[in-house]
């Protein structure tokens, strides 16, 4: 009965373990067929983007048949078979992607899914992201380099499961650590990188107890670092890079027993770290023993934190560049860091030698960056204690001395080796052959001499990467010794002195094994009987992206076969060669960088252009000998950010849509050309040009309405030497009000008239002389930024205003040729920047103030032609000229095209290397360069650009100034022109001038000075004109040595009393006349006839007087300033009257 029941419930129980089987079956394919339905959906998604991206199948494997567990991007459970891990990332970047959240609640076993990088939006937040709470196996969740505008942080707060979350390069408009309730504190890891997150980091991150990795860098976070970090006690990876944290490190932190990375540059972090230590039993132990990589980079940490970092006794990596190290490497105080590997302390203002022997204990150290830093003297052989070292860089310091016997050759483990920007000289060592590992090679910008070893290149067929420009190497250096360096990416070469050539044809038809990517041979080429060629083993390169070959002399056509060799040539600098003929473009190109100036080729632009460069950003075609039009087809190229046309034979009108439809254009420069017609005529649009350069051309008419003056940019504008006319429109000026400091306008030349509309803008640069201007000089002008003020040889009237107070910046000042009148103001000596400071040829009346003397920075200045009086001020001599330079050509490099080759570097670990030179200066050419007139030497010359840094004069000539010259201005040891001819000055020629020891012209013509030339003059060895003409000077002239020897008589005519050489005078003793003979004359003079000396006075009287009113009559100029002098007599005597009846007044009231 028992055996009966038994099979009975037996066979029951099997029954229903079958039928439990059977249902679980069942489920699970039902489950497996809802998360195929599920992905296929995914998929179907993103037909709209397949079709945009004109791609049959984005996902290919996503099938209707076969296991989905094998389909691409997916990972399943081995036992289940459900999905555990979806890869979606990177799918999508050009449309938004409508994925519905809720199709992921098919995948109940998820534990893991990457969206990033996909432009999911608000579909996704929309269509149940909340509900991804029901995954309650969801750990990790990927939503980086996504934008979202909702606010989808408090759905992501339901995600309880949620142990990593990465939000990186999340953009949006929502504040994450503003929601208290998104921060789960169970998190393992979470990353909020490079989101714009502003504000203090919250406390309530230090709830985050754990969080084993947490990720806040590049934000705009700002305030202390949280004490409360210090309870994020599981935490092993802390990154607050990129910010702009203030403050100390709180000494908490070093409660962080299980920290191994902090990263904190790029902050405003300073003071010390935390350094104390626990006590465990009778040991004690340091806290943050863990730590194995620390970054302060980019802080102001001093060389006191060198003593706390005995705290982390395994660190391996420390990076301590730029920060405020300002002393001698702190030897006695570097703490044993025996695991360290990498040290980096570029940037800093470190002193002294190079600390080699205080780094010796670092036996396992493989990179060393002390670069950027004022270390001296020679590398010690020390180094070769540091035999692990892989990676060393030396750069951009001060060390000298030879590479002999300097350790480098036993370092057999080197990779990387940077010593460029120093003073190292002699010959390079051979015992380099023997660094069989060396990849990367970098002595550039040096003073190494003698010859280029030929071992050296043969033995390192490891080098990738080699860089020898500017040093004084000699000889010929044969390029085909690398022919067997199969790894060779990158080489540079520029001379830096004609003692050395690269010869790249010998011997003759030999191939490399290697495929350049980047190559500069810069005026370095061997110049050839018949003429120097493009180098033929460019002829089995097939992969160069960047290739530099100015400046030397190159002959024959364009090379188009380059463009047809290498697909992927990004940088094509061509310039400064002597390459002729009509420019032929054959071959479809990426190229986005192209440099052909400085040539001789002729013909037209090339018509179709945009098919064959339809990416080109800058293009150089200027100083050649183009001729006729610019093509229609120009504005076609709509990548294009820069284009230079200038210093050619262009002529005709402009291309419609030039300015606007190159919607990329910031730069375009057309001078120096024969353009004509109404450029700027009728309703104008300049896109979003930043800078327009239409100088030396014919361009004619006047200057029309700007349609796009609210959206406009442009802050340089150069229209000089032209024929333009009428007025100067509103929008003028407010260029670049709106949203740049920085500003200029060139008008110089023109026929433009009127007066100068006031605006928002403040000019850094502002000419507008040679034109016809009238009326005051506009009070309104802003004057903030102005540094290059022009508004000479126009029309101005009135006095000098007052609102040039406000020119705290300005470097030249030239109101020169007008009509000004009234004093010089006595504010002008407080503009303490001011290096020019031209008044000449206007109506200014009264003495020079003694104001003037405060100009310390001046240089030059011309008050020469006005109606100045009274005496030359002794003070002048407080002007000691600049100290620093401020006319030399900028750096700039405002366009970044790095990325052309930035993968080419980054696989290289030494810091900071950028490869411009052979891009810079590429934009010197842009830049407005400042241009004035001074008289020296008897001829108005121009000076322009740097050499203004140069020049220095003084110019009081044409005046009625009185008294004697001022012993004081000898003392003026540094002014090459001194002109004071043409006043009414007495006295003697002082002999302190014999100090002036650099002037070159010096004119004291045309005044009243007596006494002789002083010999002492002789000493100034450097004077090559030199006018004392029409003084009353006597005596002996100075012997004819040195410079006197090259004076004509043309330098002292006008003064009869003067003898010697050159003169006609010989210098004898004149016999005395006898008494008798002298009585005689003088009963002569008595015996004049009255009557015919009466009448003969009053004709020439008459006759004067009337020649006087016909030339009053005739000349309006001589009118205007005979009736000026009138007007100026009677205010003296008025004032000087009504000063003598105030004071009578006064003293018969007292």
């Amino acid at each position: 009965m028992e055996s009966w029941c038994f099979v009975k419930h037996k066979a029951s129980f099997l029954i229903f373990m079958m039928l439990l089987i059977f249902m679980l079956g069942w489920a699970h394919g039902i489950y497996i067929e809802d998360e195929r339905k599920a992905l296929l959906e995914i998929k179907a998604s993103l037909l709209e983007v397949s079709n945009f991206l004109n791609v049959e199948n984005l996902l290919p494997t996503w099938v209707d048949h076969g296991k989905y567990c094998d389909w691409e991007r997916i990972k399943c459970n081995t036992t289940s078979g459900f999905v555990t891990d979806l890869s979606l990332g990177n799918l999508n970047h050009v449309l938004i992607w409508p994925l519905n959240a809720s199709l992921f609640l098919n995948f109940k076993e998820l534990r893991r899914l990457d969206l990033s990088s996909n432009y999911i939006g608000i579909t996704f937040v929309n269509l149940g992201l909340e509900r991804l709470s029901e995954l309650k196996k969801l750990e990790n969740l990927n939503l980086g380099y996504n934008f979202v505008e909702t606010n989808i942080f408090p759905s992501l707060s339901e995600l309880t499961s949620l142990k990593i979350l990465n939000l990186t390069h999340f953009t949006t408009k929502n504040n994450p650590l503003s929601y208290k309730g998104f921060i789960l504190d169970y998190m393992s890891g979470l990353d909020l990188s490079s989101n714009k997150l502003t504000g203090e980091i919250p406390e309530e991150l230090g709830m985050l107890t754990h969080i084993l990795a947490l990720n806040l860098s590049h934000n705009k976070l700002s305030g202390p670092i949280p004490v409360s970090f210090s309870n994020l006690s599981q935490i092993e990876s802390l990154d607050l890079s990129s910010n702009s944290l203030s403050g100390k490190v709180p000494s908490e932190l070093i409660q962080l027993t299980k920290l191994e990375a902090f990263y904190v540059s790029y902050n405003n972090l300073s003071g010390r770290l935390p350094e104390r230590k626990a006590q465990f039993g009778s040991q004690e132990t340091y806290k943050l023993s863990r730590l194995k990589s620390l970054n302060l980079a980019d802080n102001y940490f001093n060389e006191s934190l060198i003593t706390t970092l005995a705290t982390f006794t395994s660190l391996k990596t420390l990076n301590f560049q730029h920060n405020s190290l300002s002393r001698s490497f702190p030897s006695q105080e570097v703490p044993n860091l025996p695991y360290l590997e990498v040290l980096v302390l570029s940037g800093n203002k470190l002193n002294g030698t190079l600390p080699m022997e205080a780094l010796a204990s670092f036996h396992r150290l493989k990179l060393l960056d002390l670069s950027g830093n004022n270390f001296v003297g020679s590398i010690p052989s020390t180094i070769k204690s540091l035999s692990s070292l892989q990676v060393v860089s030396f750069s951009y310091n001060s060390l000298n001395g030879s590479l002999y016997n300097d350790g480098f050759c036993d370092l057999k483990n080197l990779h990387e080796l940077d010593l460029s920007n120093n003073m190292f000289e002699g010959n390079l060592t051979k015992c380099f052959s023997g660094l069989s590992s060396l990849k990367f090679f970098d002595i550039h910008s040096n003073q190494f001499t003698g010859i280029i070893p030929p071992s050296l290149i043969v033995n390192l067929t490891s080098l990738e990467y080699v860089d020898f420009r500017f040093n004084k190497f000699e000889g010929s250096f044969l390029f085909s010794l690398f022919s067997n360096h199969k790894k060779l990416q990158v080489f540079r070469f520029g001379s830096g002195s004609e003692k050395i050539e690269v010869e790249t044809e010998e011997p003759i038809g030999w191939i490399p094994m290697f495929q350049l990517k980047y190559l500069v041979l810069s005026n370095c080429i061997k110049k050839r009987p018949n003429g120097s060629v493009v180098p033929s083993f460019l002829l089995h390169q097939h992969k160069l992206r960047v290739l530099d070959l100015s400046h030397n002399s190159l002959e024959g056509q364009v090379p188009n076969w380059l463009f047809k060799n290498n697909k992927n040539l990004g940088i094509l600098k061509l310039k400064d060669n002597s390459f002729r003929g009509v420019l032929h473009m054959r071959y479809k190109s990426n190229i986005k960088w192209l440099d052909m100036s400085g040539n001789h080729i002729t013909g037209t632009i090339p018509e179709n252009l945009q098919s064959f460069v339809p990416l080109i950003k800058y293009l150089n075609f200027s100083s050649n000998e183009l001729n006729g039009v610019i093509p229609t087809s120009m504005p076609d190229l709509t990548e294009l950010w820069i284009l230079d046309l200038s210093n050619n034979r262009l002529s005709g009108d402009i291309p419609k849509g030039l300015f606007t439809n190159l919607s990329s254009a910031a730069i375009i420069k057309l001078s120096n050309n024969t353009l004509y017609g109404d450029v700027l005529s009728g309703n104008l649009s300049l896109g979003r040009l930043e800078t327009l350069l239409l100088d030396n051309n014919c361009f004619t008419g006047n200057i029309g309405i700007n349609t796009s003056e609210d959206s406009m940019v442009l802050s340089v504008l150069d229209i000089s030497e032209n024929h333009f006319t009428g007025r100067i429109p509103s929008w003028m000026s407010n260029m670049c009000s709106s949203y740049s400091d920085y500003c200029e306008l060139v008008a110089r030349n023109n026929h433009l008239d009127g007066s100068f509309p006031c605006g928002k803008t403040s000019y850094e640069f502002l000419d507008i002389s040679q034109n016809s201007f009238s009326g005051p000089i506009p009070s309104c002008i802003n004057l903030k930024y102005t540094k290059h003020l022009h508004l000479g040889s126009n029309r101005f009237t009135g006095l000098i205003p007052d609102a040039f107070q406000n020119l705290t910046n300005i470097l030249t000042l030239d109101i020169s040729k007008n009509y000004l009148s009234g004093r010089i103001p006595e504010f002008l000596g407080e503009l303490s920047s001011l290096r020019i400071l031209l008044l000449g040829k206007n109506n200014i009346i009264g003495s020079i103030p003694e104001k003037l003397c405060q100009l310390n920075n001046v240089s030059l200045i011309d008050l020469s032609s006005n109606f100045l009086t009274g005496l030359i001020p002794r003070c002048l001599n407080n002007i000691t000229g600049p100290k620093q330079l401020a006319f030399m050509q900028k750096d700039t490099f405002p366009y970044d095209i790095y990325y052309l080759w930035s993968d080419i570097v980054s696989q290289y670990r030494i810091s900071g290397i950028i490869p411009l030179e052979p891009l810079n200066p590429v934009f010197d050419q842009f830049e407005t360069r400042d241009e004035i007139q001074f008289t020296t030497k008897n001829n108005p010359l121009s000076y322009k650009g740097f050499i203004l840094d140069y020049m220095s004069g003084l110019d009081l000539s044409s005046n009625k100034l009185t008294g004697e010259i001022p012993e004081e201005l000898g003392m003026l040891t540094h002014i090459l022109a001194l002109n004071l001819s043409h006043n009414k000055l007495s006295g003697p020629i002082p002999v302190s001038f014999s100090n002036l020891s650099q002037i070159e012209s010096l004119d004291l013509s045309s005044n009243s000075l007596s006494g002789k030339v002083p010999s002492e003059l002789i000493q100034l060895t450097k004077l090559e004109a030199f006018y004392v003409s029409y003084n009353n000077l006597s005596g002996r002239l100075p012997e004819r040595k040195a410079q006197f020897g090259t004076f004509g008589k043309e330098s002292y005519e006008g003064n009869p009393l003067l003898c010697g050489a050159p003169l006609e005078n010989n210098c004898t003793t004149t016999p005395q006349a006898s008494e008798s003979s002298t009585k005689k004359d003088i009963e002569k003079w008595y015996d004049i006839d009255k009557a015919s000396f009466y009448g003969s006075s009053y004709s020439t009287w008459f006759v004067f007087m009337l020649g006087f009113v016909a030339i009053l009559y005739i000349n309006p100029y001589w009118r205007r300033r005979w009736l000026e002098f009138v007007e100026e007599c009677m205010y003296t005597c008025y004032y000087f009257l009504y000063d003598f009846v105030r004071y009578l007044y006064k003293l018969f009231n007292e």
